[in-house]
């Protein structure tokens, strides 16, 4: 069911394959970031497995095997990496009317992302004061208030408990709101972080690609949502963004509209790794058609022949054609298995009667399959008895780059506990 709001919001043509999400009771995403646990395990790795990766591209030597599939690997990587990131939960136009709220996959219970009755962006846990009932089902929706459905307690949009049923005499209810996260938004994207110890939204972000900062980009609408999982190590999903030699043998459709050999990547430090890539003569987006039709522009005209591509660590993947912006969110749920939610966005006035996407959506459908299938073929293979990973190819510069932002994560924790 469409969220009040989106009632325009366009269908996918069939049903994305592979395993669907797994639900929790009333449709809420099974949790897929574990923070705050009391023991995070130690990781199975060496500063010189890490070292490795850090080293220069041409003597570099990819993260181990092991990273890709450890349980404890993965717990740690939630609490450290995950547990403590500003994380992409939609974007602002989702919850633009007091109320509206939606519900981010981040703990069991899921976190509460909601417009306040004074247009503030809140962030509560899912989760009543009283007995630990989660307190909304479902992506979304509008509400004036929240109200347990198990005992009635009722909290205001700010998290204040208004009502608090049976409690005992002289019981302060100012001291039992919902528990609050920290939430922002920027570029048109609402982001939250777990950790009370984050740095502010702006300062972690850092210097975004100039593309993604432009003020229009935040008036987009979204044309449709479409959630997979992939049963692949996120990592992996990440490193198959960051590279494009992969296009002629497993997207032979998108190397002809965006060669490989055109790719080149722009960074700048901080958490942003993007990659530009001109569109091949006779193309003018990326879609079946190759042509944009009635969609109009999102660039300017003078960029209307490129497309530019960007992650933001951890787990944001954006890629802005002339035409339409798609991202992709990341959601770990276990070694060997992630969550992608991938949205399409166009500019407002593509809105109009007789809209049909299809050539958009079709052609990214494919593709979808295509990455899926190719990062499961990794991911299988990369248990093998005795495999190390031996180089990266001389193309790879944004999978060492990303690599290189993970080592870091490593390193840094390891060092800080032998301090």
């Amino acid at each position: 069911m469409a969220c009040p709001g989106a009632a325009e919001e366009m269908k996918a043509p069939e049903k994305e394959p592979g395993r669907p999400p797994e639900p929790l009771p009333g449709g809420a995403i099974r949790a897929l970031v574990l923070v705050g646990s009391p023991a995070v395990p130690e990781l199975p790795l060496t500063p010189a497995d890490l070292d490795a990766v850090l080293a220069p591209l041409p003597s570099a030597r990819p993260l181990p095997a092991r990273a890709y599939w450890d349980e404890d690997v993965f717990a740690f990587e939630q609490a450290e990496i995950f547990g403590r990131s500003w994380l992409c939960v939609g974007r602002e136009d989702e919850i633009a009317r007091p109320g509206e709220w939606l519900l981010a996959p981040l703990t069991p219970a899921g976190v509460v992302v909601l417009r306040g009755a004074d247009l503030e962006i809140r962030a509560f846990h899912n989760v009543c004061r009283h007995r630990a009932a989660t307190l909304l089902d479902g992506p979304c929706g509008r509400l004036a208030h929240l109200e347990c459905p198990y005992h009635g307690w009722t909290y205001e949009l700010s998290g204040a408990l208004r009502a608090a049923p049976h409690a005992p005499p002289g019981f302060d209810r100012g001291a039992h709101g919902l528990l609050p996260a920290r939430a922002g938004a920027l570029f048109g994207f609402l982001f939250v972080t777990l950790d009370p110890g984050a740095p502010p939204l702006e300062s972690a972000i850092g210097e975004a690609p100039p593309w993604l900062s432009r003020p229009g980009l935040r008036s987009l609408r979204r044309g449709r949502r479409v959630e997979y999982e992939v049963a692949a190590n996120w990592k992996l999903c990440v490193e198959n963004f960051q590279e494009s030699h992969h296009f002629p043998r497993v997207h032979p459709a998108l190397e002809q509209l965006t060669p490989c050999d055109d790719a080149v990547s722009w960074g700048r430090g901080g958490p942003w790794l993007g990659g530009v890539m001109d569109l091949a003569p006779g193309a003018d987006t990326v879609s079946t058609s190759a042509a944009p039709g009635a969609r109009p522009l999102i660039v300017p005209e003078a960029e209307r022949r490129r497309v530019r591509d960007a992650l933001l660590f951890p787990g944001l993947l954006t890629s802005l054609q002339p035409d339409y912006l798609l991202t992709y969110r990341l959601a770990p749920r276990a070694p060997d298995r992630t969550l992608v939610i991938a949205d399409t966005y166009f500019h407002p006035a593509a809105f109009t009667k007789g809209f049909d996407p299809g050539d958009v959506f079709t052609f990214w459908d494919a593709v979808n399959r295509e990455d899926r299938a190719i990062c499961e073929r990794q991911q299988r293979g990369i248990r093998a008895p005795g495999y190390t990973p031996s180089t990266y190819a001389m193309v790879e510069d944004g999978v060492h780059a990303f690599d290189g932002m993970v080592a870091r994560r490593y390193l840094s924790a390891l060092r800080a506990r032998t301090a």
